[in-house]
């Protein structure tokens, strides 16, 4: 009676994590949660930069910006910008003052309100691509960089982290 019980339980657990499992990489992988990844991280880097810094007379400039729990230092470079579209770079000053390594590229789409992550020292693009066979796991790869942007950005908020005209380099 007991082992059967037993039995039903383990059946009963493995068909609900089944379940939860396919709600979890569906959400993971439904270009709706991408797009909506893409939206959240845009509203939110905008916590941290000030808008108006991203113009064409800004490209090359760099801007920095200090923790205000730490001594690391995040520098802002703005790379290019036209009208519907921006390339930016975050580079932090891990092992040096004046050393920085870039961390992440970011592509900043204006006119839908979205951000990729276009490359980041987080992931090896070479090993990256390899793997990367058919649509559905470049969708999920750029989920999981959205959502990696995503704590990102929140933890540099949180640190105090802000780039306005004053931080120029």
């Amino acid at each position: 009676m007991f082992l059967l019980l037993d039995t039903n339980l383990i059946g009963v657990y493995y068909c609900e994590m089944i379940n939860l499992s396919k709600i979890n990489s569906v959400s993971k992988n439904n270009f709706l949660s991408l797009m909506r990844s893409y939206e959240k991280n845009y509203k939110t880097i905008f916590e941290l930069i000030d808008l108006n810094l991203i113009c064409p007379n800004n490209i090359s400039k760099k801007f920095e910006s200090k923790s205000k729990y730490s001594n690391k230092k995040l520098l802002l470079t703005i790379e290019s910008v036209s009208n519907h579209t921006a390339l930016i770079r975050f580079s932090y000053n891990l092992f040096s003052n004046n050393t920085y390594i870039n961390f992440v590229d970011i592509k900043i789409y204006f006119d839908s309100k979205q951000i990729e992550v276009l490359n980041t020292n987080s992931f090896s693009q070479n090993n990256f691509n390899k793997k990367i066979q058919n649509f559905h796991n470049l969708r999920l790869s750029k989920w999981y960089k959205s959502y990696f942007l995503s704590i990102w950005l929140d933890n540099c908020v949180k640190n105090g982290y802000s780039f306005d005209v004053n931080t120029t380099v």
